[in-house]
Formats: C-alpha cells, sequence, structure tokens
C-alpha cells in the first residue's frame, strides 16, 4: 500500500515537473475559478409583479405589487390609446380626475397621431395649456415634476383627418424596500379596454371591464363641452382680472414714487 502511494507521489511530481503539463495545468485553474465567479440563473435573483385584482373595472383602484427588485427604486409606466374623432376638423378629449401621487419623481405624456397640433389643458386652479406642433402628423406633449393631486385634462388641437389616435402615458418612479414595493393607480380616468402596464422590463396587457355606472367611452358630451367652454373663459376672465389688477397697481406706485421726489 505504501509503494503504491510512493509510486502515485512520483508520478505526480514527474507529471507537474514537465512543463507542457503545468501550462495544462495553469489552464484548467483559470477555467475552474471562472466557473466559480460565473452565475448561473438558479441562483440569480428575478424581479415580479402582480396586478390587484386581476380583473379591474373602470374606477377601481389597481395595485401593482413587486418582489425581489434590486435597488432603491423601481420604474412604472401605466398607459393606454384612445381614438377621438375629428369634427369640423377640431378633436377635443376629456381626462377627469387624473390621480397624481405622492412625489415628484412622475412625467406625463400624450402622444397624438394624425393631427396638426396638440394642446395639453390641466386645470390646477386656473387652466395651464401646453402646445405641441406636429411632425408628419405626430405630435408629442410631455410633462415631468407634476405636483402631487386630482387634475382635469382637456386634449384637444386641429386635424384634418376623420379620426386621431390618443396615446396616454404615466410614469412613475416608487420606492423599493427589501426588494419590494407598492403602487396604487386610480383607473377612473382610464376608459373601458385594454391598457398597458410596464413594471422594469417587464410589459403585461390589461384588460379593463366597463363598469355598469359609468360609460365604457368618457368623450364628453355636447353639453359637456360647453360646460367646459364656459369654464375656461370664466378662469380666462378671471385670469385678466388679476394681471390687470398687478399692472394698476404697479402704475400707481410708479405716480406714487414720481410725486414723492417732486
Amino acid at each position: 500500500m505504501l509503494s503504491e502511494g510512493i509510486t502515485f507521489v512520483k508520478f505526480a511530481s514527474a507529471f507537474i515537473q514537465n512543463q507542457s503539463n503545468r501550462k495544462k495545468l495553469k489552464l484548467l485553474f483559470c477555467l475552474s475559478v471562472l466557473l466559480c465567479l460565473i452565475p448561473f440563473p438558479g441562483n440569480a435573483a428575478t424581479n415580479s409583479w402582480e396586478l390587484i385584482p386581476e380583473n379591474p373595472v373602470v374606477g377601481d383602484t389597481i395595485e401593482i405589487r413587486g418582489a425581489d427588485f434590486a435597488g432603491e427604486t423601481a420604474d412604472v409606466w401605466v398607459s393606454f390609446e384612445k381614438d377621438v374623432r375629428v369634427s369640423d376638423g377640431k378633436y377635443e378629449y376629456l381626462l377627469d380626475d387624473v390621480r397624481i401621487p405622492p412625489g415628484f419623481n412622475n412625467r406625463f405624456t400624450v402622444q397624438a397621431i394624425g393631427v396638426d397640433d396638440l394642446n395639453v389643458r390641466v386645470k390646477m386652479i386656473l387652466w395651464i395649456t401646453i402646445t405641441g406642433k406636429a411632425k408628419e402628423g405626430d405630435a408629442t406633449v410631455s410633462q415631468a415634476g407634476v405636483p402631487p393631486g386630482t387634475y382635469k385634462i382637456r386634449l384637444d388641437g386641429k386635424s384634418n383627418a376623420s379620426d386621431v389616435k390618443l396615446r396616454i402615458t404615466g410614469f412613475q418612479q416608487v420606492k423599493v424596500d427589501s426588494g419590494n414595493f407598492s403602487y396604487k393607480y386610480d383607473t377612473k380616468s382610464i376608459p373601458a379596454g385594454n391598457f398597458e402596464v410596464k413594471v422594469g422590463d417587464v410589459t403585461k396587457q390589461v384588460t379593463l371591464q366597463p363598469a355598469e355606472s359609468l360609460p365604457s367611452d368618457i368623450t364628453p358630451s355636447s353639453e359637456q363641452k360647453e360646460g367646459q367652454k364656459e369654464d375656461l373663459s370664466r378662469d380666462w376672465k378671471a385670469s385678466n382680472i388679476w394681471i390687470e389688477g398687478i399692472l394698476a397697481g404697479m402704475l400707481l406706485l410708479l405716480l406714487y414714487s414720481r410725486i414723492k421726489k417732486r
């Protein structure tokens, strides 16, 4: 038994002393180290998320729950499309009760296809309008850092087509705690039909069922349009009154300063 051990040691020593065999051993050692460093799919963390409820209805507040996410934040996109008819060369679409959750790491984007221009009007205290000119029939308006709150948003513009396609996307960056996060989204402003939810690199198509008490098409009626125009006109008049008052005050202050100098 001892003689067999001595014979093996001599063989191993002779094998190692051979220059060609040394190179092979070095190569084998390097390959072993590389195999140890390569992560296997079974050991790597894979992020996943689910939508609750799975079959939402218009007006539901959906919850997006994520697990096994790396980093401190996760990017969430919610988007939907809407075909809007054109009347007398103009199109219009109203979004009521658009709720922006707490935090300023967000972005609201509207893309209009088949248009001459796009106006995005947001009612905070007064109506604020952002206009985008179309390039080859495609206009986009995007605003980041929208303050938290509930808004009324009106999309309108000019078009020579019979109908236009609007794509509305909301982006929110949410905090991740120990690999998990929870994000809630109010679907009241989304029409019934398909919409898209994307978290990280995973995108899912979701069908929003119509509510019995809510119409699937929330395009405003003629009466609603008249009311919106009255609101817009009223807010515009109020804005003009404020501007006129400020200018009058500045003029009075200027006159007073001149009289005082004399």
